[in-house]
């Protein structure tokens, strides 16, 4: 906190003046559960930037100055440190959509199961905010479990109706699917609807979208298998034999720096890239 309020009171006007270019930071820092205004970001931003700078255009050219002239050093020292500074500015910029996006991918991992419960729930014929608070004991929901502690606190503690904390919270998450659900789930209540049975009807379809995404998963994977075994370790094993047959009518020692290269840094390479690719993809990540 202390660090925000030197932030704030450094940068806090000039973060004023900026915000109508930021304005789509806003919906960001909610969606990613970060409870700064935007000013107070900004602000931040801004001051990790200026520090960031200095510190490191004192310590760049103090290390330049050891091989070069003072004035090169110094400019080499400026023009680096401006890189780093504004990689750093975009890191602090883009971090809120970052985690925006990795809830995002929680949430459509756990929603059809998560709606799921809550329909065999509602058959039961509950209190709105009963269906909420049940939803609190399952952690393994992840942001859908948090989604629905935080309805249930506004319900209960700070006198929000339903209709109210659901409004809230549809407009804060990052999901577009679970915004769609809140929405219909108090247009539903309002006007009086089964919302059992809409949620049976919800869940049917979120799950036959989940089998689908899956079904496309294990199509794409066969590829990716092939693909694999096709270039990766078959053209490893043709290299390898050529370049071997390659040695034997030549005296260069290079032959082996490169096998060894291609077996103990290229493929590994390779094939993390590929683990790193194939999970990206999985709807189970």
């Amino acid at each position: 906190m202390f660090y925000f309020e030197i932030a704030g009171k450094m940068f806090g006007e000039t973060a004023k003046k900026l915000k109508p270019y930021f304005l789509d930071l806003r919906d960001d820092l909610q969606r990613a559960g970060i409870t700064y205004t935007v000013e107070e970001y900004i602000s931040t931003t801004i001051f990790v930037f200026f520090m960031t700078f200095f510190f490191e255009a004192i310590f760049l050219s103090f290390i330049f100055a050891i091989f070069f002239d003072i004035v090169i050093a110094l400019l080499l020292g400026f023009m680096l440190s401006m890189g780093i500074s504004s990689f750093i500015f975009f890191l602090f910029y883009s971090y809120p959509a970052t985690i925006s996006k990795s809830k995002e991918k929680n949430i459509k991992k756990s929603l059809p199961f998560a709606v799921s419960y809550m329909s065999s729930i509602a058959s039961s014929k509950p209190n709105p905010a009963t269906l909420f608070k049940s939803m609190r004991e399952f952690k393994e929901y992840g942001e859908i479990t948090k989604l629905c502690s935080n309805i249930a606190r506004d319900i209960e503690f700070f006198g929000l109706t339903v209709s109210s904390a659901l409004k809230k919270w549809a407009k804060r998450t990052p999901s577009k699917d679970l915004r769609d659900l809140l929405w219909s789930m108090n247009t539903i209540m309002i006007s009086g609807g089964d919302l059992s049975l809409f949620l049976k009807q919800k869940s049917d379809d979120l799950m036959a979208d989940y089998r689908r995404r899956i079904r496309k998963y294990s199509q794409d994977l066969s590829l990716y298998v092939e693909i694999y075994l096709t270039l990766i370790i078959t053209g490893s094993i043709f290299f390898i034999v050529l370049s071997a047959i390659i040695a034997t009518l030549s005296s260069d020692s290079s032959t082996t720096l490169i096998q060894s290269f291609v077996v103990f840094g290229l493929l590994p390479a390779l094939s993390a890239g590929f683990i790193v690719i194939i999970k990206s993809m999985s709807p189970l990540e």
